[in-house]
């Protein structure tokens, strides 16, 4: 009797299972073209330069110009990301091929005198960068 017990109760659990099993098949596979779409929404995405991780190409980030209206609100999320309130950005004035930012104080005290390319960059990084691309180039030709 036990043993009939036993092997009913184990048919029966299987048979229960089965069905079960299937649907976890069906919603792997219906995740994956979720997962599918989802990346190619991402894709498509990234191509344009948006979204998280998505990388814009070198040549339009380096030909790319913003004005001082545009330079300003970069600077100031900038700040706001830093998370400092005491700190505004104060006169901005062009320079070569740039802007000069000077980042003050709630009482506008100076801090410190930024140097930023028209695309927005550090000055530094941006003429480094500039300068590694065109290495590149020039090994490429050759």
């Amino acid at each position: 009797m036990k043993k009939r017990l036993l092997i009913a109760t184990l048919l029966s659990a299987g048979l229960m299972a089965t069905p079960l099993m299937a649907e976890d098949n069906r919603d792997s596979k219906d995740c994956e073209r979720g997962e599918n779409s989802r990346m190619m929404k991402h894709h498509e995405f990234s191509k344009r330069g948006f979204g998280m991780g998505g990388k814009m190409d070198r040549k339009e980030m380096f030909e790319r110009e913003f004005n001082a209206d545009q330079i300003r609100t970069l600077m100031e999320a900038r700040l706001l990301m830093q998370g400092n309130d005491n700190l505004k950005v104060g006169k901005i004035s062009s320079a070569n091929n740039g802007y000069v930012v000077n980042i003050v104080t709630q009482d506008n005290s100076l801090v410190e005198e930024l140097e930023v390319a028209a695309n927005g960059m550090p000055k530094k990084m941006y003429e480094k960068m500039k300068k590694h691309m065109e290495k590149r180039q020039q090994k490429d030709r050759s």
